[in-house]
Protein backbone atom coordinates (compact mmCIF):
# COMPACT_ATOMS: atom_id res chain seq x y z
CA UNK A 1 0.00 0.00 0.00
CA UNK A 2 1.02 3.36 -0.82
CA UNK A 3 0.57 6.31 2.02
CA UNK A 4 1.19 9.90 1.61
CA UNK A 5 -0.06 12.63 3.00
CA UNK A 6 -3.63 11.61 2.66
CA UNK A 7 -3.60 8.41 4.52
CA UNK A 8 -1.15 8.90 7.02
CA UNK A 9 -0.04 12.89 7.36
CA UNK A 10 2.45 13.45 10.02
CA UNK A 11 3.25 10.09 10.78
CA UNK A 12 7.27 9.52 11.19
CA UNK A 13 9.60 7.42 9.69
CA UNK A 14 12.23 5.22 11.00
CA UNK A 15 15.24 3.46 9.86
CA UNK A 16 15.44 0.21 12.52
CA UNK A 17 18.48 -1.08 11.53
CA UNK A 18 20.42 2.14 10.79
CA UNK A 19 18.92 3.66 13.96
CA UNK A 20 18.16 7.27 12.20
CA UNK A 21 14.74 8.70 11.95
CA UNK A 22 14.11 10.12 8.43
CA UNK A 23 13.08 13.10 7.28
CA UNK A 24 11.31 14.74 4.04
CA UNK A 25 9.44 11.65 3.57
CA UNK A 26 6.70 12.54 1.27
CA UNK A 27 5.44 8.84 0.57
CA UNK A 28 6.00 5.37 1.82
CA UNK A 29 5.26 2.31 -0.59
CA UNK A 30 5.06 -0.83 2.17
CA UNK A 31 4.20 -3.04 -0.62
CA UNK A 32 7.61 -2.31 -2.77
CA UNK A 33 9.34 -1.25 0.46
CA UNK A 34 10.21 2.28 -0.44
CA UNK A 35 10.42 5.11 0.92
CA UNK A 36 10.52 8.69 -1.43
CA UNK A 37 11.71 11.85 0.51
CA UNK A 38 12.94 15.28 -0.14
CA UNK A 39 16.67 16.42 0.09
CA UNK A 40 17.39 18.41 2.86
CA UNK A 41 18.78 21.08 2.17
CA UNK A 42 15.76 21.33 -0.32
CA UNK A 43 16.63 21.07 -3.70
CA UNK A 44 15.19 22.80 -6.97
CA UNK A 45 15.74 21.79 -10.52
CA UNK A 46 13.83 23.03 -13.26
CA UNK A 47 11.28 24.20 -10.65
CA UNK A 48 10.52 21.04 -9.11
CA UNK A 49 11.63 19.97 -5.68
CA UNK A 50 14.20 16.87 -6.15
CA UNK A 51 13.37 13.45 -4.33
CA UNK A 52 14.74 10.15 -3.73
CA UNK A 53 13.90 6.91 -3.18
CA UNK A 54 15.62 4.63 -0.23
CA UNK A 55 14.60 1.25 -0.79
CA UNK A 56 14.08 -1.27 2.30
CA UNK A 57 13.64 -5.05 2.85
CA UNK A 58 10.65 -5.07 4.37
CA UNK A 59 8.15 -1.47 5.77
CA UNK A 60 6.25 -1.64 8.67
CA UNK A 61 3.36 0.69 9.40
CA UNK A 62 2.09 0.48 12.93
CA UNK A 63 -1.34 2.45 13.74
CA UNK A 64 -1.53 2.01 17.09
CA UNK A 65 -4.70 3.60 18.03
CA UNK A 66 -5.33 5.76 15.25
CA UNK A 67 -7.40 4.61 12.05
CA UNK A 68 -4.13 5.34 10.08
CA UNK A 69 -0.08 4.64 10.33
CA UNK A 70 1.05 7.03 13.26
CA UNK A 71 4.96 5.26 12.67
CA UNK A 72 6.59 3.29 10.03
CA UNK A 73 9.85 0.67 10.93
CA UNK A 74 12.22 0.16 8.27
CA UNK A 75 14.03 -3.17 8.28
CA UNK A 76 17.31 -3.87 6.09
CA UNK A 77 17.70 -0.55 3.90
CA UNK A 78 19.33 -1.62 0.30
CA UNK A 79 21.21 1.29 -0.86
Amino acid sequence: MIYGPHNARGAAVHDITGNEKLHGVVSVDTDLGEVCMNHWPLRVKDGEIESYTARFESIHPIQGLEPRPVLFHCYGRKD
